[in-house]
């Protein structure tokens, strides 16, 4: 606990430190997304999902010297960490720098941090108001969680470490920062709250909430998508972009679950297509509703 505690608010957090640390986490995540593994591997989360980012955040602020100093610090690791990852990339994919337009989402949550930071800078008081500033990174990892827990049930035994780890880092900063027990009892509650919560969507929405991001090529997917489709409805579609490689259209998008519906109009012509997910092939499937 005493090792715990120490990293969770006494170390001695130099710039120098973070600017290194957040170089060699950037190159190194880079260099494990290029593993020629199955992307539902637990090593390979860390490029996708946010587990370990907030407990880098978590790290960050509750070891700086105050509000100003963490956001700063949130934000230079966020800065040059994640542009890092595509970057060393970009020589050995196909699709060369156009994998730089999946940082687009990134810059947003970098510059996002410099709230985040300050904020989360007051968990360092350990008291109810520290707990309910815990539960906003809390709710993050219960999203993960209960998403890769029902993953495993369908699918084992991809993104089991990474759903351990989900579990520690929500434990952790309850047990290692809050000092009274009305602080770590809220937040214990709301976190368990959360993934209750979060575990009734999944089974609503057909057993996943989990995040995937795939990339389909319109051609091959009979997707008639090009630049000038506006998209017109989605469900269960966080994120979307259209970009073309080598004259052919490319849609990537971030689908929460398993399935999902895009409407899109091409010059008064509407149509609507269904994403549902493969589990034997782990790939999305098309098919364009009539």
């Amino acid at each position: 606990m005493k090792y715990i505690k120490k990293l969770y608010g006494g170390l001695n957090l130099t710039w120098p430190a973070v600017i290194i640390a957040a170089a060699v986490i950037g190159v190194a995540v880079g260099g494990i997304m290029l593993i020629p593994v199955n992307d539902q591997c637990s090593i390979k989360d860390i490029g996708v999902d946010f587990t370990w980012w907030i407990f880098f955040g978590e790290i960050i602020v509750l070891n700086s010297k105050s509000p100003v100093d963490a956001a700063a610090k949130a934000f230079v690791f966020f800065l040059i960490s994640q542009p890092l990852i595509y970057l060393v990339q970009v020589p050995f994919v196909s699709l060369g720098w156009d994998l730089m337009g999946y940082y687009r989402n990134w810059i947003l949550w970098t510059f996002a941090t410099i709230p985040m930071g300050a904020v989360g800078y007051f968990i360092k008081r350990g008291d109810i108001i520290a707990a309910l500033i815990l539960t906003g990174g809390s709710g993050f990892l219960a999203f993960h969680l209960v998403g890769y827990i029902t993953s495993i049930i369908k699918d084992p035994p991809y993104h089991a470490v990474t759903a351990v780890f989900c579990a520690v880092f929500i434990v952790l900063p309850i047990i290692a920062v809050l000092k009274d027990k009305p602080a770590k009892l809220t937040a214990a509650v709301l976190a368990a709250a959360a993934i209750a919560v979060l575990s009734f969507i999944a089974i609503k929405n057909g057993g996943s909430t989990k995040l995937y991001s795939p990339t389909l090529n319109c051609k091959e997917n009979g997707l008639d998508i090009n630049a000038d489709t506006v998209v017109m409805m989605t469900v269960n579609i966080q994120d979307k972009r259209i970009y073309e490689v080598d004259g052919e259209y490319m849609l990537y998008m971030e689908i929460v679950g398993t399935e999902a519906m895009m409407t899109v109009d091409n010059g008064g012509t509407e149509k609507t297509y269904t994403f549902s997910f493969n589990e034997d092939k782990q790939i999305f499937e098309v098919t364009e509703d009539k």
